[in-house]
């Protein structure tokens, strides 16, 4: 639990001071509004994939966490999604409605297309682990409020120029 309250203490603190070495964010929200955002997400439901959404025609498993519910259910990577409770991926207000409030122990039913034929899949969903939930504000941080600071600091102190 320290090493968890560090991890997140030191984050937060490159993350206060990322806007004055940055010049600018991947992320279009402010640290803070991602912070408030994604301390929202800790409460809803969890299914446990990783989607590769590449392909702007289909949105696909990349992953599935192991001792997820989506790994009880059977996704495997690779399947496409279709439907979600009934509304098809193409539609997005249809989606919205089908997703709902994403709250622990709601089930909701995949379509999804496997070696070519559609099946399926019911799953349960679950509290988000501490750790999914560490790793998922973590990254965001990193890749979207702190990467460009710190190249920004690298460039300053000549470290980028010591790595060739």
């Amino acid at each position: 639990m320290k090493r968890v309250s560090w991890f997140v203490a030191a984050v937060f603190a490159v993350v206060v001071a990322a806007p004055v070495w940055a010049g600018g964010e991947k992320c279009a929200s402010s640290t803070q509004v991602c912070l408030n955002d994604m301390s929202k997400k800790k409460a809803m439901g969890w299914l446990g994939m990783e989607y590769d959404k590449s392909n702007p025609e289909a949105i696909s498993v990349k992953a599935v966490t192991p001792g997820s519910p989506a790994e009880a259910a059977g996704f495997m990577a690779g399947d496409v999604l279709v439907a979600l409770n009934g509304a098809k991926f193409s539609d997005k207000e249809g989606m919205k409605k089908a997703k709902g409030t994403w709250a622990p122990g709601q089930s909701v039913t995949y379509t999804v297309k496997r070696a070519g034929a559609e099946k399926e899949i019911a799953a349960t969903l679950a509290k988000m682990p501490q750790e999914v939930f560490t790793s998922m504000v973590g990254s965001h941080l990193l890749d979207n409020h702190v990467v460009v600071a710190t190249a920004a600091a690298e460039t300053a102190t000549g470290k980028a120029a010591d790595k060739k």
